[in-house]
């Protein structure tokens, strides 16, 4: 029998930002901004395991190594993680970036919805699953805010030197 838990998140508005996409492949970074994954290495490319740092909000770092399922560059980024056996507990990461139709100027994308969203199964989940809700959901709303934050510098400092173009 197969235990499913799913956390999906949302950001509870859209980043605006020119290329949110650097921020989320930019690895190198991630310990300057980001306070739930903390660190992340190895090649993003489809097949290839990740070496994922991540710290839920008041426990220490915890470190696991997925494998690339998906990538597409500038839109989604998946992976997939099995506690020793598959079956046992499963985790599927996704980030997900969706321009918003109504922001497009120049062919540059002004603004877009980021998501992140996880997926939990396997036979442990329903021993772990009041743990995860807490812990994911709080790092994902800590990533986001962080992530949001970012973006927009980024973006304002942009804008600053457009006006000077």
């Amino acid at each position: 029998m197969r235990h499913k838990y799913c956390q999906k998140l949302h950001s509870l508005h859209p980043l605006a930002v020119y290329s949110p996409q650097n921020l989320l492949t930019d690895f190198a970074s991630f310990p300057h901004w980001n306070l739930f994954i903390r660190q992340i290495s190895g090649l993003l490319s489809e097949g290839a395991q990740l070496t994922v740092h991540f710290q839920p909000p008041g426990r220490d770092i915890v470190t696991f190594r997925p494998t690339v399922i998906t990538v597409e560059p500038n839109r989604k980024l998946r992976w997939l993680w099995h506690f020793l056996i598959p079956g046992l507990f499963d985790v599927e990461h996704s980030f997900i970036i969706e321009p918003l139709a109504s922001d497009v100027y120049d062919g540059l994308r002004l603004r877009v919805r980021f998501i992140q969203q996880e997926s939990f199964q396997g036979l442990l989940v329903p021993l772990l699953a009041r743990r995860l809700n807490i812990d994911v959901r709080q790092g994902f709303e800590a990533m986001n805010q962080t992530l949001k934050t970012k973006a927009e510098r980024i973006e304002n400092k942009n804008q600053e030197v457009r006006k000077f173009i």
